[in-house]
């Protein structure tokens, strides 16, 4: 998008800017709503007692999250977007299938283990105070929740069938498919620059800074698929073809300290100060 976006006058790209961030906010908060109705359908339908309990608690914590996103597009960006039809139609299958643990992997893993690093990036790259503090501290509620599912799927996968393991693996496939190449903003640009939404896809696709942007999403769900058993030999020459591989032994940096999540909130001060570090690290992991 860097050219058709560079030909622009000042005022113009930068308020292209503005409603890109906020389509781009617009899918967290959509991802939110989702992630609240998933995990209101697993107090029900988890089979324990503890993972009901657990479910319960992520309940609260996404009906807060759903609501300061949506403050925060209402009251600070003045516009909201709907939610991408691919996000939607993942979203609706994850919501529709009967099966607890597809609900755990679909949104636990997937989606919302993507959202942590798409969060991750917002919080080291944005140059508004508020998105980032709001973020960080979304981001410690998500990265417990992930890790919560990583812990519970990986002894209840051990107790499947080798092809129940498989249906699964193949379902974290097709979700990785979606949420990789298809959760693309195609209609904003498509609209402002007067170009196909299949030319935007070929160039996003194309472009070196979304390449980059894929790596740091997929090298914090990749550890977890492999981690819970998901990267079968089956669908493994599947995942290659993605170049996706090279990333399933990557540090995940998102484990659980309960020392951490028990301290007081950090200031906006010390916030800007870990964004400043973590920014650091990933550049020179080559990661932006």
């Amino acid at each position: 998008m860097e050219g058709p976006l560079a030909a622009l006058p000042e005022e113009e790209r930068l308020e292209y800017m503005w409603h890109d961030q906020a389509w781009g906010l617009s899918q967290f908060l959509h991802g939110e709503q989702g992630a609240l109705l998933v995990a209101s359908q697993l107090v029900s339908c988890a089979p324990t007692y503890q993972a009901k309990l657990y479910a319960a608690s992520q309940t609260f914590d996404e009906a807060r999250h759903v609501e300061v996103f949506a403050r925060y597009l209402r009251e600070v960006s003045g516009v909201e977007y709907p939610i991408n039809k691919n996000l939607k139609s993942l979203i609706d299958k994850i919501l529709s299938d009967p099966r607890w643990d597809l609900k755990f992997i679909g949104m636990q893993i997937i989606i919302e283990g993507l959202a942590l690093a798409a969060f991750q990036t917002t919080k080291e790259t944005s140059n508004c105070a508020l998105l980032r503090q709001l973020v960080h501290y979304v981001i410690r509620d998500e990265a417990r929740h992930v890790t919560f599912g990583v812990n519970y799927l990986e002894d209840f996968l051990k107790t499947l069938t080798k092809e129940e393991v498989e249906d699964r693996a193949m379902f974290a496939y097709e979700a990785c498919v979606v949420m990789r190449s298809r959760i693309i903003n195609t209609e904003l640009p498509a609209r402002w620059f007067n170009i196909s939404e299949e030319e935007i896809m070929e160039m996003v696709i194309n472009d070196e800074t979304q390449d980059m942007f894929t790596n740091l999403l997929f090298s914090r769900v990749m550890p977890n698929l492999k981690r819970i058993g998901l990267l079968t030999d089956k669908v493994l020459p599947l995942y290659e073809k993605l170049n996706l591989t090279s990333y399933m032994d990557a540090d995940t940096e998102f484990e659980i300290d309960w020392a951490e999540l028990n301290k007081p909130l950090e200031s906006s001060k010390e916030i800007d100060q870990q964004s400043e570090k973590e920014l650091a690290a990933h550049t020179a992991q080559g990661l932006f």
